[in-house]
């Protein structure tokens, strides 16, 4: 079976391990279930920006889905943008 490495920083795979305990799932099965979610909808405008939003800021700033220590708006001392809705209203 081939495999893929997704590199991630201590505060998004602690988000992971959390969410993914959340669940009741594997870290590996957490990341799985994203990207088959991906691959479903990667056609629907919404979820190609998304992903190219993604692309672009990895490395520059955390995530909001991941922890925050180290985030630029902490580093400021400005607040961490609030969680929006997704595209389809639903959170992301």
């Amino acid at each position: 079976m081939a495999s893929i490495k997704i590199h991630l920083e201590q505060e998004e795979l602690a988000a992971v391990e959390r969410r993914a305990k959340e669940l009741g799932l594997t870290v590996q099965d957490m990341a799985y279930g994203a990207l088959s979610c991906s691959m479903s909808h990667v056609r629907e405008p919404y979820c190609r920006v998304r992903i190219d939003e993604s692309v672009a800021q990895r490395g520059q700033d955390l995530p909001l889905w991941s922890d925050s220590a180290r985030s630029v708006g902490i580093y400021e001392s400005k607040h961490d943008t609030g969680s929006m809705p997704g595209p389809k209203g639903q959170p992301l």
